[in-house]
């Protein structure tokens, strides 16, 4: 337990002296009321994330931010209560006996307020419009399960999806069309007037159509003086990276397609001798289905980030609060699903991102 001195045990003793349940008018608690702290709705429910997802780092996975945001909500949290509330470690996080008082509290004051938030939403929400960005493998697996969860929370809000590729995505944020986006990180340099919160990282393959004359490559080398279509922006396609691909492209000189669609890649890849790049889950989905084989390199691609982008400072509207946690709860029951392809998408994506 971390020990503390004097008014530094005000707050959590203010706090332990709140009844769980408001008594009847003309109740009094029997100690004199001390004043309040200065405690913010994020910092609780940074503190209960922490403690459900056993780290800061997962706790920033499930509320879909930052880890530095949980860590700086906790600390504040903690500077304004003036105690020490959670013990970081290599092998997670511990609570002190305060943070674990105070940890009682916070859960049933967040509890109460997102049933608040909930009830509000259904009495206040008329018909409206979400417009959302996804991309390809994300709809194949988890679009529509998320989708029958959100209609039952939100029957009368009209849903409108588009391409999630930066080259579709990005654009259509900046200018309002797009609410939100769950696609691929954006390539440097990453425009600020948006925030990435990273769900998952997948690695990623090269494919060609079946038969394919360089179809047996094993290294990068071996495809020398082919031709390529690439899902991306044109001003920041692999060529211009420093990844293992964009190193290998840029140096053999290769002409590289740009496709703003993966269905249009895809089918490029499909009836032509042009090689392209997927992402595994969407090879798991794709591959074995439409006449494409992966062709086995021996140099591993770079990872590629999954998340969600959003316009920076700007709070998402009910719908799209609602939609975010419907597409939460998706995934997480994905994990125990009996689904076989999503079972193997699930283990071709890392979350630890």
């Amino acid at each position: 337990m971390v020990g503390a001195k004097g008014g530094d045990w005000q707050s959590i003793e203010w706090l332990a002296r709140q009844p769980l349940v408001s008594g009847p008018p003309g109740c009094r608690s029997p100690r004199p009321a001390l004043p309040a702290p200065d405690m913010k709705l994020h910092q609780l429910k940074a503190l209960v994330a922490v403690a459900d997802q056993g780290s800061a780092r997962a706790a920033a996975r499930a509320c879909g931010v930052s880890p530095a945001a949980i860590t700086k909500a906790v600390r504040e949290l903690e500077a304004a209560l003036k105690i020490k509330l959670v013990l970081h470690q290599s092998t997670g996080s511990t609570f002190t006996e305060p943070g674990r008082l105070l940890l009682v509290r916070a859960r049933l004051a967040v509890e109460q307020l997102q049933r608040a938030e909930h009830e509000i939403d259904a009495l206040t929400s008329r018909p409206g419009n979400l417009r959302v960005g996804v991309a390809a493998w994300v709809a194949m697996t988890y679009l529509g399960d998320t989708v029958r969860r959100f209609q039952q929370r939100m029957p009368d809000v009209r849903l409108e999806f588009f391409e999630g590729a930066p080259s579709v995505a990005v654009p259509k944020l900046r200018d309002g069309t797009l609410d939100l986006c769950i696609g691929r990180q954006p390539p440097p340099p990453f425009d600020a007037g948006f925030c990435f919160a990273p769900l998952f990282r997948t690695t990623s393959a090269v494919v060609a159509r079946q038969g394919h004359p360089l179809a047996d490559s094993r290294s990068l080398s071996q495809l020398a003086g082919a031709q390529w279509v690439l899902n991306g922006l044109p001003a920041a396609t692999p060529v211009d990276t420093d990844d293992v691909l964009g190193s290998f492209l840029r140096q053999s000189g290769a002409i590289v397609h740009i496709a703003h669609t993966p269905l249009a890649m895809i089918s490029l890849v499909r009836s032509t001798d042009l090689l392209g790049v997927m992402a595994w889950p969407m090879i798991e989905n794709w591959v074995p289905h439409d006449k494409l084989q992966v062709v086995a390199l021996t140099e591993t691609l770079n990872d590629v980030a999954t998340g969600l982008i959003q316009r920076r400072g700007e709070p998402p509207s009910a719908a799209a609060r609602h939609f975010i946690d419907c597409f939460d709860a998706v995934v997480r029951s994905s994990a125990s699903g009996a689904d076989p392809i999503r079972r193997r998408v699930l283990r071709s994506i890392d979350h630890g991102s």
